[in-house]
């Protein structure tokens, strides 16, 4: 091993720890094209109750038809991670980091002619189920409710964002299922979109030691470089 050797190979190390601390799994699912993704290799869309895929969106779009509560047993609309994408699923909740995140909108096509007056409240709900704990609803919601609002005739987004845990998706758990709903008062329709539904994990923070091995490759390659 000659004299430059060691610090190029210690510096490398440094890389490659680096390199761990950040790897992670990313299922995006944006809807460009249709109800079903193709992120993971596919397996991941739309497949249960009333929705359609908007091209003027790039969305899903609930369709119901009618106003009250479309949660379970109603018209929302229910996401599906199936395989291959499940076992990418299972592998981040396996390791105890995941998160899911997604995008909830409502617009004017929203809000359906003939019952929608200026001030008429809708709320849009979540429920997340899987194979080892159930069903877990609206999680850390304040009020209870995901999104609660008074209908303003403007455009709105919300993104939300919740890890494994509050989705009640743990190590074990080998399916994953997001239902989706709206309230609002019977004569009013909620038509609401689901956009950019995400499967991530969140690298934890370097150790001490692998912040200080970096340290020392670089000082190491400073000292190759004085050399040269």
């Amino acid at each position: 091993m000659n004299k430059s050797s060691l610090p190029k190979f210690v510096l490398a190390a440094a890389v490659m720890a680096g390199a761990s601390v950040c790897a992670q799994a990313d299922l995006l699912y944006t809807f460009d094209t249709g109800a079903t993704g193709t992120a993971g290799g596919g397996g991941g869309g739309f497949d249960g109750g009333t929705f359609t895929w908007s091209s003027t969106y790039q969305a899903v779009q609930a369709t119901t038809t009618s106003g009250g509560w479309t949660l379970p047993g109603g018209p929302g609309p229910v996401f599906d991670l199936n395989w291959p994408a499940q076992s990418a699923g299972q592998t981040i909740a396996n390791n105890g980091d995941g998160h899911i995140s997604f995008d909830l909108s409502v617009n004017s096509s929203s809000f359906l002619v003939g019952g929608w007056t200026l001030g008429d409240w809708y709320q849009i709900h979540v429920a997340f189920n899987g194979s080892a704990s159930g069903w877990t609803q609206d999680p850390g919601a304040t009020g209870g409710n995901t999104v609660t609002g008074n209908y303003d005739g403007l455009d709105h987004t919300w993104h939300l964002d919740y890890t494994f845990a509050q989705a009640g998706w743990t190590a074990g758990n080998s399916w994953f299922q997001i239902n989706y709903g709206g309230n609002s008062a019977g004569t009013d329709a909620l038509q609401f979109y689901v956009d950019n539904i995400n499967f991530y994990e969140v690298a934890p923070a370097p150790e001490p030691g692998t912040i200080a091995l970096a340290g020392l490759g670089a000082a190491m390659l400073a000292i190759v470089r004085r050399r040269k």
